[in-house]
């Protein structure tokens, strides 16, 4: 089989695009092209081509991951990976992700992630599952707080030109804080403003509440849907993004009370969410999972570790195993030094405190999963007194969350 694997053209994203639906058992349109033609950057979607045909293909977008610090850090979010199947089982995607991960190591980002359509493929290249959500549904009838939000201000629907201008900041302010949250450029943002039919899901349009302050300083917004029914309607709430957790509270209670609303989901939640905290009947907040979201892959585990910030001060030894790069910088063994203040990590050839494969020191990387349960399972080898340390010097709070779809 001669296979060459390269970067696309603009005029070959229809042809990427109709192989990856066509891997998923979708359909690609020319309006679903325009759309994509918004975010895609040309030099890092990748075809794999047999006789001129595109058979499989794969793309990365140009993301800043917020990590512990909060401190954010480069990182290629891999997206658009698919391989026809008629081409499935002789080893393409294998090809495709060490053509991809080479490549993201020759731009000097240390990190990748990715969202997963199924949780046995990409462990095998190194990513391990670095945060979680939950999908949520709430009874209106059964949602009143147990305090009333109290933030001052006041919110109001916003729409159009309007809503560009004010959400891209708040929800810029609001990543740089959230570990685990991923920026997202002018092209991600147009995008969601198109809000196309074909992308609602059998809902209606979006609507922008936005939360401002007495001196009229915008601070939060909920982006939500509603589905109309015969006698009552669902809302579904896309995203509640805030200052302050006193208006997210009141933006979620301006979405609860919605007219004519029995029920609200909430389409990607915390599963550490203070929500369901917030409610006087705990057991009207129903969530489900939860899911795997953002999976992180370790390509540079001295400029990764060294990056982030870390609740108490330690050191430790990682023996990292790296199955498909074992030649490049996340194999081997690392000395980290660090505290609040800062860290440093280079090789060493000290006695390791913890071995393990680089994938679950992807999923440890966030804070997502303590060292001393992937001991327990058997992905991690240390003892007691190293894996209590690295859980103390890893933990994160809040929990990792990422709420950005790519």
């Amino acid at each position: 089989m001669d296979l060459e694997i390269r970067s696309i053209a603009p005029e070959e994203l229809a042809e990427l695009h109709r192989v990856v639906e066509t891997s998923f058992g979708g359909q690609s349109t020319a309006e679903r092209v325009e759309c994509e033609r918004l975010t895609v950057e040309y030099d890092r979607m990748i075809a794999v081509v047999e006789n001129g045909s595109f058979v499989a293909g794969a793309g990365a977008y140009t993301f800043d991951l917020t990590i512990p610090g909060p401190a954010t850090v480069p990182v290629a979010g891999v997206t658009w990976v698919g391989v026809l199947p008629t081409h499935r089982r002789r080893g393409i995607l294998s090809q495709m992700m060490k053509f991809q991960l080479d490549d993201v190591v020759a731009r000097g980002e240390p990190i990748a992630v990715l969202t997963a359509s199924e949780a046995v493929i990409y462990g095998r290249y190194g990513y391990g599952v670095g945060s979680r959500f939950a999908e949520v549904e709430i009874k209106t009838r059964r949602s009143e707080f147990h305090a009333a939000a109290d933030p001052g201000g006041s919110i109001r629907l916003v729409w159009g030109d309007e809503a560009a201008k004010l959400l891209p900041g708040i929800y810029d302010t609001w990543r740089r804080t959230r570990n685990g949250a991923i920026s997202r450029n002018e092209g991600v943002w147009t995008y969601n403003f198109k809000d196309k039919e074909w992308n609602r899901h059998g809902w209606g349009p979006q609507f922008y509440a936005v939360h401002q302050t007495a001196t009229g300083e915008a601070d939060g917004y909920a982006r939500y849907r509603i589905k109309q029914g015969d006698e009552t309607n669902q809302a579904k709430v896309i995203e509640v993004i805030a200052l302050d957790t006193e208006v997210e509270a009141a933006l979620w209670r301006f979405v609860l009370d919605l007219d004519l609303t029995t029920v609200v989901e909430g389409s990607r939640q915390p599963v550490d969410d203070a929500l369901r905290w917030r409610l006087a009947d705990s057991r009207a907040y129903d969530a489900k999972g939860p899911w795997d979201w953002l999976w992180v892959r370790l390509l540079d585990v001295p400029a990764s570790l060294a990056a982030r910030r870390y609740d108490t001060a330690g050191s430790l030894v990682f023996e990292v195993a790296d199955r498909f790069r074992p030649d490049g910088d996340a194999a081997g063994r690392f000395r980290l030094d660090a505290g609040p203040d800062g860290a440093t990590c280079v090789r060493t050839t000290d006695a390791p405190d913890i071995t393990l494969p680089v994938e679950m020191l992807g999923a440890a990387y966030l804070g997502g999963v303590p060292f001393t349960t992937l001991a327990q399972a058997k992905r991690a080898v240390g003892a007691a007194d190293a894996l209590r340390r690295a859980d103390a010097m890893f933990s994160s709070t809040p929990l990792p969350f990422c709420n950005t779809p790519f």
